[in-house]
This record gives structure tokens, C-alpha cells and sequence, in this order.
């Protein structure tokens, strides 16, 4: 016996066979390792994937009570439309998909100053998402680890937060000019005028909106401006549109400089026609981006702030300046409408939106339109704009409607109209859905989905926010 054991010991033949099964074994032990590590990593970045498509399709869906039920429908459960077949199994934890709030406090810590607030439908301004699945191992059995459990969340915050980058949008704004807007409207302020009129809180709103707004592209700056204060290079463009229309583009400065002359229905103001008849013309200033300079309105060159406001390099009063109301005998709007849709025809941006600010009535009779204008154009003037609003988001445009001073009787409002439209019916329906329609609450008239945003001031603050992408925001800010 011992001399078998020297013998083995002393001869060396055969030994690399030992070496190499030795070796072998750890080769394939690593490699079934790196195989159940490599399909866990896979299955954990598509469980991320699911998890933050979830949180942002909820987001997206804020200020809607529906938020966290959207969110629900994007997950990677069975059901959700982000489920993958090779990662069945995926179930919600700890209660999410749901909605939370983020504090400004927390905010802060992310140098967001200005954020979305949560007092809304949906209770919240971000939206939480955690998932959980078990994946099988295929080699690590051998050790007793049949599965790994995998986790992953998401926190979102509602678009419209300063920090949140902004989105490359052109916006027609179309703003009532008819005779209603002289009413005063003691409830509005920052107007910076005595006894304001509706169309004084409307050019307030609008001065609030346009100093939110980034006209440029952030990386190239403006480049060079046309004739009309395009930029070279732009980013959130504006144009402003009224109604009625006008007999010539000749007289649009009338409606940028201090009201002199003045315009009337003998001179200037164009019948109703056809919508896509010109005249009316209705653009008063076409596209544009010279409304702001260094964060600071530019009332020394742009036509759009002078339109709005006196001052900023406007040369106007307090109490006389831009936008008139000449009135007329009666209400029109689709053809408006549709003319602010045909200004994108030829823009390139990634958005497209129009923002209406009007009491909704449409009351135009025979008189108001071109001699021999066809019957269809003079009646159900109101169900003509909601159809004209229908077809430019049917175009991919975004609606707003900001209704002022609405009515909800059919007979005070929409009086050429077969059905009950009313003034406050009309505006809900010509926006995109119920997200985009605001009221000032006036008459009964009111806003299901932002009825916390009573005032013009408030509504053109919050429009923006839809102008920019949500943001990701670190888990460690969501406490349950």
C-alpha cells in the first residue's frame, strides 16, 4: 500500500487531468453565477422601466383625482400596459400606485422654488410607484436559492414645476373683445388700473402668463428677430388673436398702441363671415417671441406686450393701452378659432396649444355676417365653435378655455343655438378635455377639475405648468 502512494505521489502523469476538472468546475460554477446575476439584472431594469412609466403616466394625469388610477393602468402587473411576458408575476406594494405630496419645503432642497401645489382633485402633486417580483434562478438552486425577490420605485412630480425643463410649444392666445368685456370686475388684481374692466383682468393674466414663459431656446438663446419679433431660434412662441375680427391688418395696431384712434363698428371692425373667409381678420399679432427680454417684459419692441400692457417699455397710460372693446351686435367665434389653428400649419415645435378667454356667448344673428353669408354661419353659433375647438384637437392641439363671466342659462348666452347650449356648456366642450377648462365661477360656472383656480391671475399661472415636463425626483422625499 505504501508503495502505491509514493508511486502516486512521485509519478506525474495524469495530474493536469486533475487541474483541469478542478478548474472546470469553477469556470461553470462562475458562469451559472453570472447567468442568474446577468437575467436578474435584465428582469430588474425592465421592473424599473414598468415602475417609472407607471409614475409618469400618473403624473401626467395630475391635477385628475383619476392620477393614480392612470398610473394603475401603466404598471407591469398582468393587466397593466406595461406588462412583459417574460417578467410575469409583477405585483404593487405598500399600497401604490398613489398619489402624495411633495412640500415646498422638500422642493426647496432640489432648488424648486415654484412647484405644483396640492390642493386638487387628486389631493397631491407626485405620484408613487413600488413593484415587486420574484424571479427563478437556474444554477443557484444548487445551493437552495430557487428565487430572488426584486424591488423598484418611482416618485413623479407634476409637470409645471420651476426646474422641470420647459416644453417647445406655440400658443395663439384668443381674447373676447366684444362689448361684454367692458363690465368691471372689482374681484380681479394686479391690473395696476382704478375700476378695471374684464378686458384689463384678461391683459392682466396675460402679462402673468408671458413672464412665465421661455421664449427662446435655452442652449442656442434667440438668434436674430424677423419683422413680426420671431426669433432664429424659438422655443415657447406666442400670437394673439381677438374677436371680432377686423376689415384690414392695418388696423392691428390699434389694438398694441393707446387707443388712438379708436376703433368702432364703422371703422375697422369687419363683419362675421365664412370662418375661412378674410376679412374678419382676426390675428392681431402672429407668432412671436421678442415678449421678453433678460426675464423682463419687452414693451419697447414687442407688439404682444404692448397689446397687454403700458408699461415695460410702453409708452402708454395706466389707464389707456393695447386691447380695445369696440364691441358689435352680436358674438361669433369659430371663425377665430380656426384661424388661430391654421398659424401652426407652418411652426415646428413639439406642442401646439390655443387658450380662449371668453364669456362663451355666441349670440350673432343675420345682421352681424357679410351680405349673403349662408344661414349655416348665423345659427347654432355656439355648437360652430365647439366644433371648430374639436377639430384643432383632433389636429393635436391643445385647447384651453378660460370661461369669464360665463352664463349657464341657454337663453342668456347661445341664443342662436337649437339645443341648450349655454355660455359655460360652450367653454367646457371647446376644451381639450376637463383638465384645460377654467371658469372664474361666476353665474354657477364652474371648473370640476380646477375649481380652486377662481381668478385670471391664477388660471394664466397655472396654464404653464402644462408647457413643461414632470420631473423624477429622488425616493428618499416620499414619506408615507
Amino acid at each position: 500500500m505504501n508503495a502505491l502512494f509514493r508511486r502516486l505521489f512521485h509519478e506525474q502523469d495524469g495530474q493536469a487531468l486533475y487541474l483541469v476538472s478542478g478548474l472546470l468546475i469553477v469556470l461553470l460554477g462562475t458562469a451559472a453565477v453570472s447567468i442568474d446575476i446577468g437575467f436578474a439584472i435584465h428582469a430588474q431594469r425592465e421592473l424599473q422601466a414598468s415602475t417609472d412609466a407607471a409614475a409618469m403616466a400618473g403624473a401626467l394625469d395630475l391635477p385628475n383625482a383619476s392620477a393614480a388610477t392612470t398610473a394603475k393602468a401603466y404598471d407591469g402587473e398582468s393587466t397593466g400596459k406595461n406588462f412583459r411576458p417574460d417578467l410575469p408575476g409583477v405585483t404593487a406594494v405598500n399600497g401604490t400606485p398613489l398619489v402624495t405630496c411633495v412640500t415646498a419645503t422638500q422642493l426647496q432642497t432640489l432648488s424648486i422654488t415654484v412647484g405644483p401645489t396640492c390642493t386638487n382633485a387628486a389631493g397631491g402633486n407626485a405620484v408613487v410607484v413600488e413593484q415587486q417580483v420574484s424571479v427563478p434562478t437556474f444554477f443557484a438552486r444548487v445551493f437552495g436559492i430557487k428565487t430572488v425577490t426584486l424591488h423598484a420605485n418611482a416618485l413623479v412630480l407634476e409637470k409645471g414645476s420651476q426646474g422641470a425643463a420647459p416644453e417647445p410649444v406655440n400658443v395663439m392666445l384668443i381674447i373676447d373683445t366684444t362689448n361684454s368685456m367692458t363690465n368691471s370686475d372689482s374681484t380681479c388684481t394686479g391690473t395696476g388700473v382704478s375700476n378695471p374692466t374684464r378686458e384689463d383682468c384678461a391683459k392682466a393674466g396675460v402679462r402673468t402668463m408671458l413672464a412665465e414663459l421661455q421664449p427662446c431656446d435655452p442652449i442656442k438663446g434667440c438668434g436674430s428677430f424677423n419683422g413680426n419679433g420671431a426669433a432664429t431660434n424659438p422655443y415657447q412662441s406666442v400670437g394673439l388673436a381677438i374677436f371680432p375680427g377686423l376689415t384690414s391688418t392695418s388696423y392691428d395696431p390699434d389694438d398694441y398702441d393707446c387707443q388712438t384712434p379708436t376703433l368702432s363698428t364703422s371703422k375697422g371692425i369687419s363683419y362675421y363671415a365664412n370662418p375661412t373667409t378674410q376679412p374678419p381678420y382676426y390675428t392681431i399679432v402672429p407668432l412671436s417671441n421678442n415678449y421678453l427680454t433678460s426675464g423682463s417684459l419687452n414693451g419697447a419692441s414687442s407688439n404682444l406686450v404692448k397689446a397687454v400692457d403700458w408699461a415695460n417699455g410702453n409708452t402708454c397710460t395706466s389707464s389707456k393701452y393695447g386691447l380695445q372693446d369696440p364691441g358689435g351686435a352680436g358674438t361669433y367665434y369659430a371663425g377665430v378659432i380656426n384661424e388661430a389653428q391654421s398659424a401652426f400649419s407652418s411652426m415646428t415645435a413639439s406642442m401646439n396649444a390655443i387658450i380662449l378667454v371668453s364669456d362663451g356667448a355666441a349670440n350673432a344673428t343675420q345682421s352681424d355676417f357679410v351680405s349673403g353669408t349662408s344661414s349655416t354661419y348665423y345659427t347654432n353659433d355656439c355648437a360652430q365653435a365647439v366644433t371648430a375647438a374639436q377639430n384643432a384637437t383632433a389636429a393635436g392641439t391643445q385647447v384651453y378655455a378660460v370661461a369669464y363671466g360665463a352664463s349657464t342659462s341657454h337663453s342668456n348666452s347661445c341664443t342662436t343655438d337649437t339645443s341648450t347650449y349655454s355660455g359655460c356648456y360652450t367653454m367646457s366642450k371647446i376644451a381639450s378635455n376637463p383638465t384645460m377648462f377654467y371658469s372664474d365661477d361666476a353665474d354657477g360656472c364652474q371648473s370640476t377639475a380646477n375649481p380652486n383656480l377662481t381668478s385670471l391671475t391664477q388660471i394664466f399661472q397655472a396654464i404653464p405648468y402644462n408647457f413643461a415636463h414632470t420631473r423624477v425626483l429622488p425616493f428618499s422625499l416620499y414619506n408615507p
